[in-house]
């Protein structure tokens, strides 16, 4: 199994783009809106994409959805790459955030199911042999959000508030854990100090990622509670 980031920043960083992370090179775990750039960037395109996993609704997890749909729809000869979504996803993805670009009265009242093979994902699902499991977590209020674990092996936070059980309870088992941070308390992510309260054991495992832009200046910091960096591009191999 590789997993490689499309991006490792925040919901504004333009350095290192959204964080979107790509599973044996086809498939993908958010779509933000730099992920089609990020692909150009390595020379692909959505067309090398074939299924898709939303773990929640803001702008950098989905904002490049419509880009994805309209190329390989109208350019890649109407193919319709697999969109998974957990329940609570099912409806609102389209209602509350895709309709007002996609929707296509001209063509018939086009839905989502016009763009993707829209699979509803239950808690435990796999994708061509990648075995997932939903893991329900706290970003906002009344949003819901998810991380997943990844064949048993690979926690990925998403985008959560500090959640130490969560993290010591699936982090024991995996072989790494990829996790969301911001650099002070009281936000909707995990911070540096929080994740460097973790047992040295678990924190060993963490690669930080979904970082601003200034994360260098924090390097020293992260360093002294024992954990790296998620970086862009790198093919981290796991099997």
């Amino acid at each position: 199994m590789t997993l490689e980031f499309l991006g490792v920043g925040s919901a504004f960083a333009k350095k290192h783009y959204q964080n979107n992370l790509l599973i044996n090179g086809n498939i993908l775990i958010d779509c933000g809106a730099s992920a089609g750039r990020s692909l150009y960037d390595t020379k692909r395109s959505f067309k090398d994409i074939d299924h898709i996993f939303i773990t929640h609704t803001h702008a950098d997890h989905i904002g490049g959805l419509e880009e994805c749909a309209f190329l390989n729809r109208f350019f890649f000869r109407g193919r319709k790459p697999k969109l998974y979504l957990p329940h609570e996803l099912f409806d609102t993805l389209w209602k509350n955030s895709l309709r007002g670009g996609l929707e296509d009265i001209d063509s018939g009242k086009m839905e989502l199911d016009g763009y993707f093979d829209v699979v509803e994902a239950t808690n435990s699902f796999k994708i061509e042999g990648t075995q997932f499991e939903i893991i329900p977590t706290f970003h906002v209020p009344k949003k819901f959000c998810c991380g997943l674990m990844i064949d048993n092996r690979i926690l990925f936070s998403g985008d959560t508030q500090f959640m130490p059980s969560l993290v010591r309870g699936y982090g024991s088992t995996a072989e790494a854990i990829f996790h969301d941070c911001q650099f002070f308390k009281g936000g909707i992510h995990a911070s540096l100090d929080e994740l460097a309260s973790l047992p040295k054991e678990i924190r060993k495992k963490i690669y930080l990622m979904h970082y601003p832009d200034d994360h260098g200046n924090f390097r020293s910091q992260a360093k002294k509670a024992g954990v790296r960096w998620a970086e862009q591009h790198k093919v981290y191999k796991f099997g």
